[in-house]
């Protein structure tokens, strides 16, 4: 039965899940900042105990990619929601220059152009918290 990752041990597996290739123990302390290679070793244990990390011969890898709202586009993880973002952020920037060209000043305008900015800056503000907590 899986639990939930955290602290340390999510910050490795997001690490590893970035990586193309294998990472070797060494590898993950230097470029995660990390006091020892023991702390590391523990973390990748309780992960592979979980059966979402195994040991190679040339290092470790992720063996089951377990992303919540998110998707793996090679070896860059987004959002789920950067796609309803873009959505209305593209729909914004057209209902403008639609607005602009004809004069579209009655308040149906007005209420159209605050909804779709609203939920333009509520995607944008979900991509930012999410890609700052990976």
């Amino acid at each position: 039965m899986m639990t939930e990752l955290s602290g340390t041990t999510l910050k490795i597996y997001n690490y590893m899940i970035k990586q193309k290739k294998p990472v070797k123990l060494t590898k993950i302390q230097k470029d995660l900042n990390m006091s020892s290679k023991s702390l590391v070793h523990y973390h990748l244990k309780k992960l592979i105990e979980e059966g979402l990390v195994k040991e190679v011969d040339d290092g470790y890898i992720v063996s089951k990619v377990v992303l919540e709202d998110y998707i793996r586009i090679r070896s860059m993880v987004l959002p789920n929601s950067i796609f309803l973002a873009s959505f209305f952020i593209s729909s914004l920037v057209l209902f403008v220059i639609i607005s602009l060209f004809y004069s579209g000043n009655d308040t149906s305008s007005i209420f159209a152009g605050l909804v779709i900015a609203t939920a333009s800056a509520y995607f944008v503000r979900d991509v930012v918290r999410k890609i700052k907590r990976f």
